[in-house]
């Protein structure tokens, strides 16, 4: 075992704990694997008292989440790249871990009044205006990018003898490359690819498709994008009491994962009795008008919120009816 151990240090470089930083590093390591573990076996024993059915729902309210649990998901396949001294393999999988982790702070921020709005934001133009752009955005860089890779194969540098290949030099020497520096393209970095159309046998067509594509893509679909995104950011911005409604997810999200022994002990913590023998959570015994105004609202959207689980309910017992009465 020790003479395995001595192998293994030797050979992978992240497993060498000479140095303090070393074995600072590892330490954190090993409790950021055991802090995983623990999350994910938390999620188990969720989807164990709430059923698989809604645990999952509650897992769409929440697409953060569902990225910090495929994080701790990778952090646990670390440990075994490391013991097979996978040093590049376990630096992508760490790279992932990352992306997937950073996300899952907004998800707490939408809670607070400066920043809630602002993550809502963010996330109804990525889920909804960066879509629909990219679907769109998308067929013109392939339709274009091909149009020039084929253009590009007479590409013809004068700097090289006529006996030497040009694809190094080449710009757009394959598909790929072509898709790549479309989009390049399309973020106004085209001066290299401008000068390389006079090295082909298509300058002229090469330069009208330029015209074509930047005025349809840089110009329209890039002022499009702006423009639904400015309408969503006014959408979101004109809703009040925004952020409330996001903390009230949040704690709807955190709440589901407490099971309801610990959430009725809990409730006897933070709520007081009422004259009819009810608990109910008492926010502030004096109010402003201002406040009286919120609450007020905050009111009608939970009856507006009864009365459409109420229609659902009956449209569920109805649905169930109508399949008994055709099997019977």
């Amino acid at each position: 075992m020790e003479e395995w151990w001595d192998n293994l240090q030797e050979e992978c470089r992240l497993m060498q704990l000479d140095s303090l930083e070393a074995k600072v590093r590892f330490t954190a390591e090993v409790l950021i694997t055991i802090g995983s573990f623990l999350y994910l076996a938390a999620a188990v024993r969720e989807a164990r008292f709430l059923g698989t059915r809604m645990f999952f729902e509650n897992l769409k309210t929440s697409p953060s989440r569902v990225m910090f649990l495929f994080s701790c998901i990778l952090m646990l396949i670390i440990p075994w790249l490391r013991i097979a001294c996978e040093d590049e393999l376990e630096d992508t999988v760490a790279v992932m871990v990352m992306l997937t982790t950073a996300p899952y702070f907004l998800f707490f921020c939408r809670g607070f009044k400066t920043v809630g709005p602002f993550v809502v934001m963010i996330y109804r133009m990525v889920m909804g205006d960066l879509l629909r752009f990219a679907s769109i955005y998308l067929v013109f860089v392939m339709g274009f990018s091909q149009a020039y890779y084929i253009i590009f194969l007479s590409f013809d540098n004068p700097l090289t003898p006529d006996d030497v290949d040009d694809s190094a030099t080449n710009p757009m020497s394959t598909p790929i490359e072509s898709i790549m520096a479309m989009f390049l393209m399309s973020l106004t970095n085209f001066g290299d690819y401008y000068d390389a159309f006079a090295r082909t046998e298509h300058e002229y067509e090469a330069k009208i498709l330029f015209v074509i594509f930047m005025g349809i893509v840089a110009i329209l679909l890039i002022n499009m994008l702006i423009a639904m995104m400015g309408n969503t950011y006014q959408k979101i911005a004109e809703t009040r009491n925004e952020w409330q409604r996001q903390w009230a997810r949040i704690v709807l999200v955190v709440e589901r994962g407490v099971s309801p022994s610990d959430r009725l002990k809990q409730l006897m913590v933070y709520s007081q009795p009422m004259s009819d023998g009810r608990r109910a959570l008492v926010l502030r015994l004096n109010q402003s008008d201002e406040d009286k105004e919120e609450m007020k609202e905050i009111l009608e959207i939970k009856r507006r919120h009864e009365r459409y689980v109420k229609k659902r309910q009956e449209k569920l017992e109805q649905e169930k009816k109508e399949r008994n009465g055709l099997k019977k």
